[in-house]
C-alpha cells in the first residue's frame, strides 16, 4: 500500500465542483455527527447537527448568494440558474440538520457540564471554517472554475481589458466573502483582508482605462495577497506529517486500507482535533481517523 500526499482526489472535486466546496464545512461536521450517532451520545449529536446547520447558514448561504448576485449582474444566466438550484439544496440540508438536532435533543442524557466543553470545541471548529473559503478563494471553487476560465478565454481573444475586469471582479468577490462570512459572524482581524482585496480590485479597474497591449503583471497578484496578511487563527501544536504517521499506525486504519493502491491521505486541523482522510480514485473515501490535538491519540475511526 502506498500513501500519497497531498490528497488530490478531494482537491480535484473542490476545484471542479464549487457546490461541493461551499458545503465542505458541513460535510466535515458530518464526521462528528457519525461519531456521536454511533456512540448514541445524543446531546453531542444534537450540537453537531446544529453546527452543521450553522455552517450552512453562515458560510454556504452567503457564498451562494454572493455568486448568484454576481452572475445575475453580469448576465451569466446559466450560472445564475445553477446557483439558484444550489440555494434550494442548501436550504434542504439546513432543514434536515435542524430537524435531526431536535430529534437528538429529545433523546439526550449527557450531563450539561460536558456540553460546555463540546460547545467550546464547536466554536473552535467554526473559527477554522468561517475564513477558510475566502482564504483559499484563488485555489478552489468559483475562481478556478469561473473567473480563471473566462479570463483565459478573454486572453485568447486579446481582450486584456475584459481579462482585467474579471480579475477585478474576482478580487471584489473575495473581499465580499470576508465581509459577509467571518466579519459578519464577528471574527476579528479580517477587515484588513477585505480592504486589501478591495484595493486590489480598484487597482485593476484603474488599469482597464489604459491602452493595453498585453496583460499587466498586476493581474496575477490577487492570489499572492493572502500570504502577505497575518491571520488570527488557531494554530495546531502537532504537525500534519506527524498526525498522518499516527493515523497510519492505527490498527483499524491499517485494516481498512488493506491492500488498497494509490491511496491519498490528507490531515486537516479542525480547531481541536485532526481529521485524517484516506481515499483513492477507485474507492473514494476509504477510512477517516480523528486524532486528538493535545494527546495525539486516535479517538475514532470510520
Amino acid at each position: 500500500m502506498r500513501i500519497i500526499l497531498p490528497l488530490l482526489f478531494p482537491v480535484f472535486l473542490l476545484i471542479t465542483q464549487p457546490c461541493i466546496a461551499i458545503r465542505e464545512g458541513t460535510a466535515t461536521a458530518d464526521i462528528f455527527i457519525k461519531r456521536y450517532a454511533r456512540a448514541a451520545d445524543f446531546r453531542k449529536l444534537a450540537l453537531w447537527h446544529e453546527a452543521a446547520a450553522e455552517c450552512l447558514r453562515h458560510i454556504s448561504v452567503p457564498m451562494n448568494e454572493i455568486a448568484h448576485d454576481y452572475y445575475l449582474r453580469r448576465g451569466y444566466k446559466q450560472s445564475a440558474a445553477r446557483a439558484k438550484k444550489e440555494a434550494g439544496e442548501i436550504q434542504e440540508q439546513y432543514k434536515y440538520h435542524r430537524k435531526q438536532a431536535k430529534i437528538a435533543w429529545q433523546k439526550s442524557e449527557t450531563p450539561k457540564r460536558l456540553l460546555n466543553t463540546e460547545r467550546e470545541k464547536i466554536a473552535k471548529f467554526m473559527a477554522i471554517w468561517l475564513p477558510r473559503y475566502p482564504n483559499r478563494f484563488y485555489e478552489y471553487g468559483i475562481y478556478p472554475t469561473f473567473f480563471r476560465k473566462h479570463r483565459e478565454m478573454a486572453e485568447q481573444k486579446g481582450d486584456y481589458v475584459k481579462a482585467l475586469q474579471l480579475e477585478a471582479d474576482a478580487a471584489e468577490m473575495c473581499a465580499t466573502q470576508y465581509e459577509k462570512i467571518p466579519i459578519a459572524y464577528g471574527l476579528e482581524g479580517y477587515q484588513k483582508h477585505r480592504d486589501a482585496y478591495q484595493r486590489h480590485a480598484a487597482l485593476l479597474r484603474g488599469l482597464t482605462q489604459q491602452n493595453l497591449k498585453a496583460l499587466p503583471t498586476e493581474a496575477d497578484k490577487g492570489k499572492d495577497i493572502i500570504s502577505s496578511l497575518e491571520t488570527r487563527s488557531l494554530y495546531p501544536c502537532q504537525k500534519g506529517d506527524a498526525i498522518l504517521r499516527i493515523a497510519k499506525s492505527d490498527a483499524r486504519v491499517k485494516a481498512a486500507l488493506g491492500d488498497q493502491i494509490g491511496v491519498h491521505a490528507y490531515p486537516s486541523f479542525q480547531g481541536f482535533v485532526w481529521i485524517v482522510s484516506f481515499s483513492n480514485h477507485s474507492s473514494g473515501n476509504i477510512v477517516t481517523a480523528i486524532v486528538d490535538e493535545k494527546t495525539a491519540k486516535v479517538l475514532d475511526v470510520f
